[in-house]
């Protein structure tokens, strides 16, 4: 057997890999016949040779390349993943593309899966259509959207038992997007949060990390744009929605250190610049890029050393919690 798995999808095509998994019999015995090979410097002897071994005391031997299919991704990411010349590169893709031959002489027993889960989909790739006519199945799995996405929010939750309302489901959506490990971590904590009851709009305004997230850069906008009431009103509906004092002062001090962070590395790439800071792909860098361009570099001063007072404020007694972030947000505002 042989199967093609990739896309921008990690959930998904790690899913799918287990599946197969699961239909190859004892989770203990399939582990002990699985072979997981670093397709970046990967031969086509060395897989082939792989390939050929019999399994042990099992029916079936599941071997997965990871990491080959992004050798062969088009234009300058394949000279540059081939570590040569474009003269090289095709070269080294020719061989590969003749590994369809083997593949139909492959033994019974090897089950053989190219897995690529984070594998961009707007490019196209010579080897995953050289190879496809000769797989059992192709699955592509590419970030859902749209009316996709609530379907596998609704089945996620039937599945685990819980109840959600459309409007929670739209607003989760928005909030996260196709990414569906954060997506199904967040339903977990709604469903122990609402244990039997309906989950809602609001549920998900108070308990998920994104909402808080998004409130977080609607309160610095407001912050910034010195709308002092506005700032407030968004301050006490983060209260009232039962998010703790501490931690608006450490979402607050947070988004200020990633716009100083975003000002120091102007000048580079988006992308490089959400790596070296470590963000997740769906926080909004974009936004931060506006208000960094805002705040100047005294301001960003004069806003560390108020959330710096406000802290000591609140844990000496000084201020009630709630008074201490009013007094914070009508400072910075100024």
């Amino acid at each position: 057997m042989f199967y093609i798995i990739y896309g921008d999808d990690n959930y998904r095509c790690q899913a799918a890999l287990n599946d197969i998994k699961a239909g190859l019999g004892s989770p203990d015995m399939v582990s002990v016949n699985t072979t997981l090979l670093d397709g970046r410097k990967l031969t086509t002897r060395a897989l082939s040779d792989v390939c050929n071994v019999v399994p042990f005391m099992a029916p079936s031997r599941l071997i997965v390349v990871e990491g080959l299919l992004k050798r062969f991704q088009s234009g300058e990411k394949q000279t540059r993943a081939n570590g040569g010349s474009g003269d090289d590169g095709n070269q080294n893709l020719k061989e590969w593309q003749g590994l369809s031959d083997f593949i139909k002489g492959m033994p019974a027993s090897t089950v053989l899966v190219m897995f690529e889960p984070d594998l961009d989909t707007r490019s196209a790739n010579p080897l995953v259509k050289a190879l496809s006519p000769v797989a059992d199945k192709v699955m592509q799995l590419s970030e859902m959207k749209g009316r996709e996405l609530i379907a596998w929010i609704k089945d996620y939750a039937l599945t685990n038992g819980a109840r959600v309302s459309p409007a929670a489901v739209a607003l989760l959506a928005d909030y996260i997007g196709g990414d569906l490990w954060s997506l199904s971590g967040e339903m977990n904590k709604l469903m122990t949060y609402c244990q039997d009851r309906e989950i809602s709009e609001t549920d998900v305004r108070a308990i998920t990390s994104f909402a808080r997230e998004e409130n977080i850069f609607a309160l610095v906008d407001a912050v910034l744009e010195g709308r002092i009431k506005e700032a407030q009103l968004m301050l006490h509906r983060m209260l009232l929605y039962g998010t703790a004092p501490q931690q608006i002062l450490s979402m607050i001090e947070r988004q200020l250190t990633i716009i100083l962070r975003v000002k120091e590395l102007q000048g580079l790439p988006q992308p490089e610049i959400r790596e070296r800071l470590g963000l997740h792909p769906r926080y909004p860098l974009d936004k931060t890029f506006k208000q960094a361009r805002i705040f100047t570099m005294a301001r960003l001063r004069k806003a560390f050393h108020a959330l710096l007072d406000t802290d000591v404020a609140i844990k000496t007694g000084k201020y009630e919690d709630d008074l201490a972030l009013d007094l914070l947000v009508i400072e910075l505002c100024k």
